[in-house]
């Protein structure tokens, strides 16, 4: 999904740590070229295109400074960056790809690899480069799962995973201790948690929520289910998956009321502040909560750990954002040996103010990470293997989760949950909806 998370840089300057001063405990990322043929003996120029991962005032900057770097330990290589804006994304590709001046080499949607191949046939499969890191080693730096996220139908690698954006359920402990709630560890017991908080004072939700449709996401999968089968075909109508929409309808307008009924209107960032405010118990966020929350509240904000579902299960979801290639490109080796140099320098575009966790174990062990509030505690608890893909159940991704990345299908289904609509006819809307999507791309 296109996710923007509060950045890690606002994190650490929340928490007034220095981190530039500070040294990586993991070690320096393995830096494995991607290529090992001689520097080009003429100038050769790639066009990359960048979208807008952190502040303006600090994230290009932060990008152009790592480009250098790069421009100077690979004389003959240089990179014209474009920073780009969210506005219009994926036509923005599309439109480039279909009129021959696509770049060599972008960053983009958590989705877009998929749909721009099957839209247009237009991604560099990266093989060559993921076959020399499991020869080197530098495939065991990436965490369990990452470096297949991005792996099509046809066993190609379609880009690399440079940010990760967890989805974490946060609560407040003096929400639930004046409820005389405890900290649920089941499913069962957070929905029974949400409905005493919100009955003991009708001013307190059990959980607010804007925005997004990723409460939905998570659920299914949290319940063993997802939006897609084994076979990658919708989902959304079978018998966990509709379990867990009606477990979140539950707490709606049309069951126990202890979701905020504003869900269907306000913002992301319109609920955290209800949250931080301590009108609510939980709220579901990202690992970079902390610089949205008061001194006040962060003494009393903790990270729910997983609840268990039926078979005991604990699960979660997680978002990717990759750096992908074009078959256009007339350097693909020169593409290649900067995206291996982008993926094992990400630590320079955390501190530029990037958004999201690095899939990289060298990167995300600096202790530069130690400072900031929450972090730690929230990677550890809904990362992988707990933390899992929107395709979860599928066996690869598609180009339907571009098209759902850009569609209204999924929030309006959550709507309906949260309005007290019927559960069932809304769920026969979405699973007809991303059949169609998925039916495109056969």
């Amino acid at each position: 999904m296109r996710n923007h998370p509060r950045s890690l840089k606002a994190l650490i300057a929340f928490a007034a740590v220095g981190a530039l001063a500070l040294t990586a405990c993991g070690g320096p990322a393995p830096t494995s070229s991607g290529s090992d043929s001689p520097p080009p003996a003429e100038q050769v120029t790639l066009e990359f295109w960048d979208m807008a991962w952190g502040p303006a005032d600090t994230y290009p900057a932060a990008a152009e400074t790592l480009i250098k770097k790069f421009e100077s330990e690979n004389p003959g290589i240089k990179i014209n960056y474009t920073n780009k804006s969210w506005d219009n994304w994926y036509q923005t590709f599309a439109q480039a790809v279909g009129s021959d001046s696509a770049p060599d080499v972008s960053t983009g949607g958590g989705f877009q690899p998929f749909g721009l191949q099957q839209d247009a046939d237009a991604i560099l499969p990266l093989n060559e480069l993921i076959t020399q890191w499991q020869s080197d080693g530098t495939a065991a730096d990436f965490t369990e799962g990452m470096l297949d996220y991005y792996k099509d139908a046809e066993g190609n690698y379609l880009a690399i995973p440079w940010a990760t954006d967890i989805r974490v359920w946060f609560y407040r402990t003096d929400v639930l201790e004046k409820a005389g709630v405890k900290v649920p560890t089941t499913w069962d017991e957070f929905a029974k948690a949400c409905d005493t908080v919100h009955k003991s004072d009708k001013e307190i939700y059990g959980v607010v929520d804007g925005g997004t449709p990723h409460w939905t996401f998570q659920q299914g999968i949290a319940f063993g289910a997802g939006m897609f089968d084994k076979e990658g075909n919708a989902a959304i109508t079978s018998p966990k998956e509709l379990e867990a929409l009606k477990f979140i309808a539950s707490m709606g307008e049309g069951g126990t009321g202890c979701i905020n009924p504003t869900a269907t209107t306000i913002s992301q960032d319109e609920a955290i502040e209800l949250f931080n405010q301590g009108k609510s118990a939980f709220v579901q966020d990202s690992p970079s909560i902390a610089p949205r929350l008061s001194e006040e509240s962060l003494k009393v904000v903790k990270v729910l750990p997983p609840p268990a579902n039926a078979e005991g299960q604990k699960l979660g979801l997680y978002f990717v954002n990759g750096i992908m290639g074009y078959k256009a490109t007339k350097h693909p080796a020169e593409t290649m040996k900067f995206i291996s140099f982008w993926s094992a320098n990400g630590r320079d575009l955390f501190l530029g103010g990037a958004s999201g966790v690095s899939p990289r174990k060298s990167i995300d062990s600096d202790q530069m990470f130690d400072a900031a509030p929450l972090y730690r505690e929230s990677v550890a608890a809904w990362g992988a293997p707990v933390g899992q893909p929107l395709f979860a159940l599928a066996p690869n991704g598609s180009a339907a989760l571009n098209t759902i990345d850009g569609d209204s299908t999924m929030q309006d289904l959550e709507r309906a949950l949260f309005s007290g609509k019927d559960v069932d006819e809304a769920a026969k809307v979405a699973q007809a909806k991303v059949q169609g999507f998925v039916d495109e791309g056969k």
